[in-house]
């Protein structure tokens, strides 16, 4: 009994990140959207290549355009989780949508095969997030308790961008043959058919950089303490929006008459009637030291850095029986 408290009082303690996984999740769901969009309409944008004449062969292009950023982000996505321990979890995915959004907009200006396959595997190439994800999600995550609700967000996303991405894609692709009163032949989507959803797609991909910048804070423990300029920027901005909507709600209690017998009033107020936070002899209030103490607290509560720096684990203990297995079963499944 008093084992199930003392756990269920932890749990109660710490709060569960809801806002920093909401927004894991606005990037998260970026990257399927962009992946899956391709897949209605790559058949034809591979016969418009005229390549060949056999249909047989376009599916087995069509295939290599599609695998060819699986591919990529299964040769490079051990060297960007080296290098996000390096760095810090934020800036590799932030460049990881930034390289995808590249990726998809090269794609849409593709007019032949090798550029097609160039372009998706730029984005593979320049994607590791599929790892360093989970990872984020983990140190995010600090109660055991919060673990299983957590993991199940991300494939929650990615499901749910795998539906919005075909739909998306399929609904926007060659505009000017399937909505002709809307896009006009002769235009750069004529001459493009493939444009428009690579477009969206790079825009919802530079609103997820976006958000990413500004809102996901850094889950590293040797980076995480390191002061992030995108944070202090998204804070600021959140902070002047709060203020704004405060002055439109706050009513005006002063007329033009009270606010000319202010300074009077505020003659009569002697030094021991000042608030406590600006007392002082002078004519002009100067603020205490009570500051100094709050930022003293921070900067002891707050380490610039840990004391201890952990050396990174060996192939072995990584690569375990269990882990192998793991690996196998959802490839299989994948």
């Amino acid at each position: 009994m008093w084992l199930a408290r003392s756990r269920a009082g932890s749990t109660d303690s710490t709060p569960f990140p809801s806002r920093q996984l909401f927004i894991l999740a606005i990037c998260r769901i970026c990257e399927p959207i962009a992946f899956m969009s391709v897949f209605p309409y790559i058949y034809y944008m591979v016969k418009s290549f005229n390549v060949t004449d056999d249909e047989r062969w376009i599916a087995i292009y069509a295939g290599m355009v599609t695998s060819s950023f699986a591919f990529a982000e299964f040769a490079t996505g051990v060297l960007w989780g080296r290098l996000s321990d390096r760095i810090g979890r934020k800036p590799v995915l932030i460049f990881g949508l930034a390289g995808t959004a590249l990726s998809m907009l090269t794609f849409g200006f593709a007019t032949s095969l090798p550029m097609a396959i160039l372009a998706r595997g730029l984005g593979g190439f320049l994607n590791g997030n599929i790892g360093v994800l989970q990872t984020t999600v983990a140190e995010m995550i600090t109660v055991k308790e919060h673990q299983p609700r957590a993991y199940a967000i991300m494939p929650f996303i990615w499901c749910l961008g795998s539906i919005i991405g075909p739909a998306l894609g399929g609904a926007l692709a060659d505009p000017c043959a399937n909505y002709p009163t809307v896009f006009a032949r002769g235009t750069i989507l004529d001459r493009y058919p493939y444009l428009l959803p690579n477009l969206i797609c790079t825009a919802i991909l530079v609103c997820g950089v976006t958000v990413g910048i500004l809102f996901l804070e850094e889950t590293h423990e040797q980076k995480k303490y390191r002061s992030d300029v995108g944070v202090d920027a998204g804070r600021w901005l959140l902070d002047r929006i709060g203020r704004r909507q405060a002055d439109a709600f706050t009513p005006q209690t002063f007329s033009k008459a009270d606010e000319a017998n202010l300074p009077e009033c505020q003659t009569l107020l002697g030094d021991d009637e000042q608030p406590p936070g600006h007392r002082s002899a002078d004519a002009s209030p100067r603020p205490s030291s009570s500051g100094s103490c709050v930022d003293e607290c921070r900067k002891r509560s707050c380490p610039s850095e840990p004391s201890r720096i952990r050396r990174p684990p060996s192939v072995e203990k990584v690569f375990t029986r269990q882990v192998v297995l793991n690996i196998i079963g959802y490839g299989l499944l994948a």
